[in-house]
């Protein structure tokens, strides 16, 4: 771009000002006259740098405003896909704290069933001990009867 754009400048020159005809000497009572032919093609390679510089730099901006866009896009996607993650994140922090109270209701129901099995346990250990006594008590019964009788 620099090279399309360099002015021709002589060595004599005041900084900042741009010799257009660099081939002609200064206009001057014995100087030739202008070649205008020559300053003519010089205008028209001008014209033609400025439209080459042109071009390029709308392709530069095209190629810039693409990258923006598709960068933009990108970023919109990666942004739905967090949305994304924080909710399904969301919903399994919630699964999980459902998973815990359910999983500690569960540990409670199996104590009060261990505790009530030890409780039937306990129940039917002195349901059969009073059984037992009964039927002792009811051999002993039939005995004295029998023997009374006998």
């Amino acid at each position: 771009m620099r090279q399309l754009l360099t002015p021709v400048k002589s060595a004599g020159e005041r900084p900042g000002v741009v010799q257009l005809f660099p081939d002609c000497p200064a206009s001057g009572p014995d100087s030739n006259p202008p070649n205008w032919p020559a300053a003519i093609e010089l205008i028209r390679d001008v014209g033609a740098r400025i439209r080459q510089a042109r071009r390029f730099t709308q392709d530069v901006v095209q190629h810039s405003q693409a990258m923006i866009d598709a960068t933009r896009h990108r970023l919109e996607e990666t942004e739905r896909r967090l949305r994304l993650a924080e909710s399904t994140a969301r919903d399994a922090h919630l699964r999980a704290e459902r998973a815990e109270l359910a999983a500690k209701m569960a540990d409670a129901r199996a104590r009060r069933a261990e505790q009530e099995t030890e409780l039937s346990r306990a129940k039917l250990a002195e349901a059969q001990m009073w059984l037992k006594r009964l039927y002792s008590n009811v051999q002993m019964e039939f005995r004295d009867i029998t023997e009374d009788r006998g």
